[in-house]
C-alpha cells in the first residue's frame, strides 16, 4: 500500500484524503469526515463522509488495480495508477492462501493507539495550539501535569510497569510506550479533573480511553459489544473534528490517518477475534531474541536460518510429544499468605496497634459462634494472589525501608459490591476440622463512585475486615493533594502484551518473593 503517497492512502477504504493549504505542492495527506468549506477552494469535489458508511476496500478492486500496475506502460502511468488506488505493488504474501484483502495487514494497536495517537494528541494539547483554545495546556500547566506524575509514583505497584517519567520534560526523551499507556490509562483523566481542564475536552477524551482499553481487553465480543466499541470511536472522531477542527480547512492537518484509522479497531475485532493479533511486539521480541544470539561475523545470515530452523523443530517436536517439554511449574497456592510477622506480648496490651486489628476481627466474628482468642491468631506481612501477583501490607511495607513504590492497595468484592482499600495486616487462624481462615485487615475507601467511568472516594480511617478470598487484584492509587480525592488506577490489559523489558521493569524493584518456600 501507498501510504501517504496516495490520495487514498488509508490501507481498508476507500476514503479520500483532504489538503489543509492552497500551496501549489500542498499534498493531500488528511482524513477528516468533512472538509467542505465555504470557498470550495481547499478540496473540491470531495464528498463528506459518514463514519458508519465508509466504503470499503474490495479485493476484486484490489487485483484489478494489481492487474492495471502490471500492464502499465511506463512510470507516469504507473505513478497515477498509485495516486489513484492507494495500491503500490504486490507482496510476496499475496501468493499465500491466506491472504484476503483487506484484512491482511492488520492495525498494529501498541503505535497506532499509544506512539502514534497519544502522543498527537499530547503534542496538540501542549505545543501545536494557541493559549485562546480551549483544550491548550500551557507551559505551566504542562510542567504541574509533569510533576504531578513523578509524585505518583510511589502509589503505582511495580509489578505494573516500570516508573514513568515526568512528559512535559521528557516527551522528546524516548518516552517509553509503557509510559504512553500509563497517561492514557491512569493518569490524564484523573488530572485533568483535578485541574479544571475543559469539561467538553475531557469528555471527548474519555471516549477515547473508554474504546481503548474495551478494544485491548481479551474477552469473548457479541455483536452488540463490537457495535459498542465502534461508537466510542466514533463519537470520539465526530467530536475531535469538532473539537480540533471547527470548520477551519487550515486546521484539517489535525485530522492525521492514525486518528482516523481508530474507526477500523472494531472492524480488527470483528475480522480477528481481538485487535492484539496485530501487535507487533510479538514478532520485534522474537526478532530481538534470535538477534542476540548470533555469535557468527563471518556468516551471520546463515547462523540466523539455523537458528530460526532449530526453532522451529523444537515447536514441532513439542506439539507431536509434549511429554517431553513438560515444564516443571511451582504449586503456589491462591491467596497464600505468607511473611510472618511475630505477634509480640507487648503488642497484646490495649492502645497498641495489634489491638485495634484484634477488636476489629471481634467485631467481624461476632455473629459466628464460638470465641475469639487471641493466642490462635498469626499475622503475616504478605499475601500471594496467585502466579506473580504480590499484595503487602502496611506491616510489612514500612518495617525497615519502606519500598519506593507500594504494592499495598487492593480492590475486593464485599458483601456484592466493588470496594477498595489499604492493607494494614494479614491474619489467619486455625479451625477445629484444621482448615484455616484467612482475613485482611485494611482502611477502606468511602465515597465510591465514578466520574467517566474511573472509580473515586475518600479514605477512612476506620479499620474494616475482610476475607482474604474477596480481595480480587492489587491496584494502584492516586491521591489528589487538592481535593482530598482518592482516584483509583487498575491495571490495564494492554500491558500484558509487552515483556518485563518493554514494561520498563527492572530486577530491584519488582519483589519476586512470593512466599513459594
Amino acid at each position: 500500500m501507498a501510504g501517504h503517497l496516495a490520495s487514498y492512502g488509508d490501507r481498508f477504504s476507500m476514503v479520500k484524503a483532504a489538503r489543509s493549504s492552497l500551496a501549489k505542492q500542498s499534498k493531500y495527506l488528511y482524513y477528516p469526515m468533512d472538509a467542505s468549506e465555504p470557498s470550495n477552494k481547499y478540496n473540491p469535489g470531495r464528498a463528506t463522509y459518514n463514519l458508519s458508511e465508509l466504503p470499503y476496500r474490495k479485493e476484486e478492486e484490489y487485483w484489478n488495480t494489481i492487474m492495471a500496475l502490471s500492464q502499465a506502460q511506463n512510470k507516469a502511468r504507473r505513478a497515477t495508477i498509485v495516486t489513484q488506488t492507494g495500491i503500490s505493488r504486490m507482496p510476496l504474501c499475496v501468493a499465500g492462501g491466506a491472504f484476503l484483502h483487506p484484512s491482511y495487514f492488520p492495525l498494529d494497536p501498541f503505535h497506532l493507539i499509544y506512539e502514534n495517537c497519544m502522543t498527537f494528541i499530547w503534542d496538540i494539547w501542549t505545543q501545536l495550539s494557541t493559549p485562546d483554545k480551549q483544550f491548550h495546556m500551557s507551559s505551566e500547566q504542562a510542567a504541574t501535569f509533569g510533576q504531578m506524575v513523578v509524585d505518583a509514583m510511589p502509589t503505582l505497584p511495580p509489578s505494573f510497569c516500570g516508573p514513568i517519567r515526568d512528559p512535559h520534560l521528557k516527551r522528546n526523551s524516548q518516552y517509553k510506550i509503557y509510559e504512553w499507556m500509563g497517561l492514557l490509562h491512569w493518569y490524564i483523566i484523573p488530572f485533568t479533573i483535578e485541574l479544571g481542564f475543559n469539561e467538553t475536552v475531557l469528555s471527548n477524551f474519555v471516549n477515547f480511553v473508554e474504546g481503548v482499553e474495551a478494544a485491548m481487553t481479551i474477552a469473548s465480543r457479541t455483536a452488540e459489544e463490537i457495535a459498542k466499541i465502534f461508537d466510542l470511536f466514533a463519537n470520539f472522531l465526530d467530536g475531535f473534528e469538532a473539537i480540533y477542527v471547527g470548520g477551519d480547512p487550515k486546521k484539517t492537518s489535525r485530522c492525521r490517518l492514525c486518528i482516523f484509522q481508530l474507526i477500523h479497531v472494531a472492524q480488527h475485532i470483528h475480522w480477528n477475534g481481538s485487535i492484539r493479533v496485530g501487535s507487533q511486539a510479538t514478532c520485534e521480541r522474537a526478532i530481538g531474541e534470535v538477534g542476540h544470539k548470533i555469535q557468527s561475523k563471518k556468516a551471520p545470515f546463515a547462523q540466523m536460518a539455523n537458528l530460526i530452523h532449530e526453532r522451529e523443530m523444537v515447536k514441532i517436536l513439542a506439539i507431536l510429544f509434549p511429554a517431553l517439554f513438560e515444564e516443571i511449574i511451582i504449586k503456589i497456592q491462591l491467596q497464600r499468605p505468607f511473611s510472618k510477622s511475630k505477634i509480640l506480648k507487648r503488642e497484646k496490651k490495649p492502645g497498641t496497634e495489634f489491638m485495634e486489628h484484634f477488636k476489629a476481627l471481634q467485631n467481624f466474628l461476632r455473629t459466628r459462634a464460638g470465641e475469639t482468642d487471641m493466642h490462635s491468631w498469626e499475622r503475616w506481612g504478605k499475601l500471594n494472589l496467585g502466579g506473580k501477583t504480590k499484595l503487602s501490607s502496611r506491616l510489612s511495607e514500612l518495617k525497615g525501608d519502606p519500598p519506593a513504590r507500594s504494592s499495598r492497595y487492593f480492590e475486593a468484592f464485599i458483601d456484592g459490591s466493588t470496594r477498595f482499600g489499604e492493607a494494614l495486616a494479614f491474619y489467619t487462624r486455625a479451625l477445629p476440622d484444621e482448615s484455616q481462615e484467612e482475613f485482611v485487615v485494611y482502611h477502606p475507601i468511602i465515597g465510591l463512585h465514578t466520574k467517566h467511568h474511573r472509580w473515586q472516594g475518600r479514605w477512612s480511617a476506620a479499620v474494616k475486615v475482610a476475607c482474604v478470598p474477596s480481595i480480587l487484584a492489587v491496584v494502584g492509587i492516586w491521591a489528589s493533594p487538592q481535593s482530598q480525592n482518592i482516584h483509583i488506577l487498575r491495571k490495564h490489559p494492554g500491558l500484558d502484551l509487552l515483556s518485563q523489558a518493554e514494561c520498563g521493569l527492572v530486577s530491584d524493584e519488582v519483589d519476586t518473593d512470593l512466599g513459594t518456600g
